[in-house]
């Protein structure tokens, strides 16, 4: 996935202005109207840790990501917090948590409907009675664009960084190519990520999610084109 550019994610989504401090904010008051008093959180693909960050401030946060290189840099950032390498669709922590997460989109990354309800499953088993499940889903079919190409440049200190992607479908998958060039002071280099995402309908979110046995409710995602699902347990 993102493991030849994890070094460099965060200074190309900062040039695309994504805002983890309103993100974070507008999480805490979601799940805080739902459950005022949570108090630990597990966010499941969290990338660099980037939303943990800022979580952390009001929770006991752990995180969990599939991508090693990507869970490197969350180390870094947040000395002292439990981080694990997991794929969400086997993970088995051996605890519950308040609030579990899934943002971002990374739920796309399951690949068919089947796929789908072994990754909610999982997360679901991992909520303390009354928890909260927040699942951001990716693109919805309606809102994809075919043959789309996005160039993003930034900067990183010495860094110089261009991001030039391309989009396509197969099926319900959508392929994205993503080419780096990362020039610094010793030279250039080029790396390619590439990245498969299933368009699922609203229906089969909703759908996996009831079958992890929550009550679920739709609320507007911070990107768009997206929803973003309120899952609850059962309570005590």
């Amino acid at each position: 996935m993102f493991s030849s550019s994890a070094h460099v994610y965060d200074a190309i989504y900062a040039a695309l202005g994504k805002d983890y401090v309103a993100e974070s904010a507008a999480l805490v008051e979601l799940v805080l109207a739902r459950r005022p008093r949570a108090a630990t959180w597990l966010d499941v693909a969290c990338g660099t840790g980037a939303h943990l960050e800022h979580l952390r401030r009001r929770f006991a946060v752990e995180g969990v990501d599939l991508d090693a290189a990507m869970l490197g840099r969350a180390r870094e950032r947040l000395p002292g917090v439990a981080l694990h390498v997991a794929d969400y669709r086997t993970l088995a922590l051996g605890r519950t948590f308040d609030v579990v997460s899934c943002l971002f989109g990374s739920i796309g990354y399951a690949d068919g409907e089947a796929e789908l309800r072994a990754a909610v499953a999982p997360m679901a088993s991992h909520l303390a009675p009354g928890g909260v499940l927040v699942v951001d889903g990716w693109l919805r079919p309606e809102a994809w664009r075919d043959g789309v190409v996005q160039v993003v440049v930034a900067e990183d200190g010495p860094r110089r960084i261009v991001r030039v992607g391309r989009s396509r479908l197969e099926g319900s998958r959508a392929h994205l190519e993503m080419h780096h060039l990362v020039a610094d002071p010793e030279g250039v280099a080029h790396l390619v990520d590439h990245h498969r995402l299933t368009l699922f309908a609203p229906e089969a979110y909703e759908s996996a999610l009831r079958a992890a046995g929550l009550a679920v409710e739709v609320v507007a995602a911070p990107s768009p084109g997206r929803d973003r699902y309120v899952a609850l347990a059962p309570g005590p």
